[in-house]
């Protein structure tokens, strides 16, 4: 619910913008909406299992079981089968919603045809921005409508119509059919003019996630290493005999921030699936991190409530 929210915060502007067509948010609301479901992914499990197990602690049923000889490591394994069902259904609704955004030129497509939709029946002239492709269709009565923008890396010198746009699934290449380009006109320099009938635009810097992984594996390594990390911080907690709330959403939020930041930063920067095992362990060295400073705070501070010797 946390990260839909914030997903509705970053979508609010284009809905309530007159300019943009509601139709044209949707694709964009679908990515933001697949996101918040791999974050929620990433930090509900652990916390929430790290929450689980501090409860466990704390009403003496984990220390009862363990005086029986049952072991912290089988204490959480039992928990193993349920949570890798509610991780597998997670995954798999994951793989569903996530149809589109592993490829951002298919939502920029998409983006550019709604708002080509949105100029069908056009009573008067007006306009349809495109948000995110940075581009504005031109809507006029009875005439097939143009879509206008600045020039890719003009410095927004020179601008451009044309009757179709076409981006790449990367969005490294646009392709323009009857493009119309003119310069503004500035002093000491010659304005241009130019028009073709069939343009493409390469070279252009990526946008969105990298297609390193497919939709699948992606679902399966986000919700294994969810479940993964919140097996390892249920343990940690009831090997510390950890009861305190706040500590417990210590130990299971920690990690589960990294794990978020990690895969942020290897979706920017990884050439090869095999790079993606920098997230859960990232994760699980935070965990090991967060549990050794919250048992060091509450050693200080038994020592201080004891009082010197």
């Amino acid at each position: 619910m946390l990260a839909l929210a914030a997903g509705t915060v970053r979508l609010l502007p284009w809905l309530v913008a007159s300019e943009v067509p509601i139709a044209v948010s949707v694709p964009f609301a679908k990515a933001l909406a697949v996101v918040a479901l791999e974050t929620s992914l990433l930090v509900g499990f652990p916390t929430g299992f790290s929450l689980g197990a501090a409860a466990f602690v704390e009403r003496g049923e984990a220390r009862a079981l363990q005086a029986l000889g049952v072991s912290p490591v089988q204490l959480v394994l039992r928990t193993a089968p349920r949570a890798a069902v509610a991780a597998a259904l997670a995954g798999a609704i994951l793989t569903v919603c996530d149809v589109d955004t592993h490829a951002p030129g298919r939502i920029a497509a998409q983006l550019i045809e709604q708002g080509r939709s949105s100029c069908v029946g056009a009573q008067r002239p007006r306009s349809a921005l495109v948000p995110m492709v940075g581009v504005t269709w031109l809507c006029y009565p009875g005439q097939a409508p143009r879509v206008t923008g600045p020039l890719p890396r003009s410095g927004g010198r020179a601008w451009f119509t044309a009757a179709e746009l076409r981006p790449s699934e990367d969005l490294r290449t646009l392709v323009l059919e009857d493009l119309r380009l003119a310069t503004r006109p500035e002093p000491g320099l010659p304005r241009a003019r130019l028009r073709v009938r069939h343009a493409t635009v390469t070279g252009l810097a990526a946008w969105g996630r990298p297609a390193t992984l497919t939709v699948v594996w992606r679902a399966a390594l986000i919700a294994s290493a969810s479940l993964l990390l919140g097996l390892m911080v249920a343990w940690l907690v009831v090997v510390g005999n950890l009861q305190s709330r706040v500590g417990a959403v210590f130990v299971g939020a920690v990690p589960a921030l990294v794990a978020t930041r990690a895969l942020h930063h290897v979706d920017a920067i990884a050439n090869g699936p095999g790079q993606y095992v920098w997230v859960p362990g990232a994760a699980l060295l935070a965990a090991c991190g967060a549990w050794v400073l919250v048992w060091l705070v509450r050693h200080a501070w038994s020592r201080r409530r004891l009082g010197p010797a």
